[in-house]
């Protein structure tokens, strides 16, 4: 499962699970056993990439009493803001945390993407002599 669709579906998860766990471990890791990101808080930090941190995690109100759902956002402390904010609710709070961060290895991979194809480019450019 690529980045971006491991992102997609959890976002959409309803609940951790043993699927999403194994799609990050393919993706990110070699521990054994595969940890229970999506249904850890201890787990899901470990995705967290390094030089980054909590802004916020915290329960959204339904405004009926109850609760909506986890909000998180993670930054760098050279951020003046926080550049890849949430975006929706997620079921709970290992999930909003591995949301969060693969929203910052997702940007981070297409930004490295993006500055290597405009590098190629200028390569081009530079050897055509235009």
């Amino acid at each position: 499962m690529e980045l971006a669709k491991l992102l997609s579906s959890l976002q959409s998860a309803q609940d951790g699970s043993e699927y999403l766990d194994y799609a990050i471990q393919r993706l990110f890791g070699t521990k054994k056993p595969v940890p229970l990101y999506t249904r850890s808080l201890d787990a899901a930090l470990t995705l967290v990439p390094e030089g980054w941190t909590i802004h916020r995690l915290g329960q959204m109100s339904n405004c009926q009493g109850g609760f909506g759902g986890w909000i998180g956002e993670i930054y760098r402390a050279r951020d003046a803001m926080i550049p890849y904010p949430s975006s929706a609710p997620a079921a709970s709070a290992p999930l909003e945390i591995c949301v969060a961060a693969m929203r910052v290895r997702l940007a981070e991979q297409l930004e490295a993407e993006t500055a290597r194809s405009v590098s190629t480019v200028a390569d081009r450019v530079q050897r055509s002599g235009t």
